[in-house]
């Protein structure tokens, strides 16, 4: 399976140059790549070869094959019907993430509250919009373009074992930077899944782009405006509402309808 040890060079690639990096200021190597009370530069030179790297494998893994970058991710963006798809899914996503934020606020599960500056939260206002649909592309492209598209190749007989793999993967890739937060991870399963099915259905990325642009657009731009009061396990947290119990009941209500009507 070509596409997963290529998709293992990324975090093998931050490493070692997080481990230069360090070297170079004097610092000793981590084992775990956290640029957490790192200097500047290292922090942001890791953000920048982290980009570099995945643009490295978007471009290279249609090369591997034999097909021009175009004409490969052309196939997987049809202009039949795409404006229609990435509509639904931010349609749907936005709608799931209001009816779950409506339904804390009336309990008390979330508190109303600006804890950010007003210069913070207006330039987290104007630039959303490009944000959300810039995060979604990119990771649709990487995780169902690349790895799904390139698993489901790979097992063509076996399509549920590609699925669950790539879910994994999704999931997993979350979690290779050092975070605060590890039991978010049945959250990203739930939310992996509804997007491979997204893809699968439609054997397109325009609904799953949709679907995650959609939660991106709500979860970054209430952000600096809501307090999370918990539990954690029935709420989750900060940017994570979709991984407590009621956000991934609600992702596999998501995902249900999306087989239900997207079904080919």
């Amino acid at each position: 399976m070509i596409v997963l040890l290529l998709l293992l060079l990324v975090p093998l690639v931050m490493w070692a140059s997080q481990s230069v990096l360090l070297k170079a200021h004097g610092l000793p190597i981590r084992w775990r790549i956290d640029s957490s009370g790192a200097p500047r530069q290292v922090r942001t030179m890791g953000r920048v070869v982290t980009q570099v790297s995945v643009l490295a494998v978007i471009v290279v893994y249609p090369l591997i094959l034999g097909e021009m970058p175009a004409a490969y991710y052309g196939s997987l963006l049809p202009a039949s019907r795409s404006v229609l798809h990435l509509v639904h899914g931010a349609a749907a996503s936005v709608l799931f993430l209001c009816v779950l934020f409506g339904a804390w606020l009336a309990t008390g599960r979330l508190q109303i509250e600006v804890h950010q500056s007003r210069k913070r939260w207006v330039r987290r206002l104007v630039l959303l919009l490009p944000t959300a649909l810039f995060g979604a592309f990119v990771e649709e492209i990487l995780f169902r373009g690349v790895v799904l598209a390139g698993l489901v190749r790979s097992l063509p007989e076996t399509q549920h074992l590609a699925v669950a793999i790539a879910v994994l993967v999704f999931a997993g890739a979350h979690y290779v930077r050092s975070v605060k937060r590890y039991w978010t991870i049945g959250g990203h399963l739930a939310l992996g899944l509804l997007l491979c099915i997204a893809f699968v259905q439609t054997g397109s990325l325009w609904l799953a782009i949709g679907l995650h642009a959609g939660g991106i657009l709500m979860i970054m731009g209430m952000r600096p405006f809501l307090r999370y009061r918990g539990p954690v396990w029935l709420t989750g947290a900060s940017i994570f509402p979709f991984s407590g119990v009621m956000g991934i009941a609600g992702l596999g209500i998501l995902t249900a309808f999306v087989v239900t009507h997207y079904g080919r």
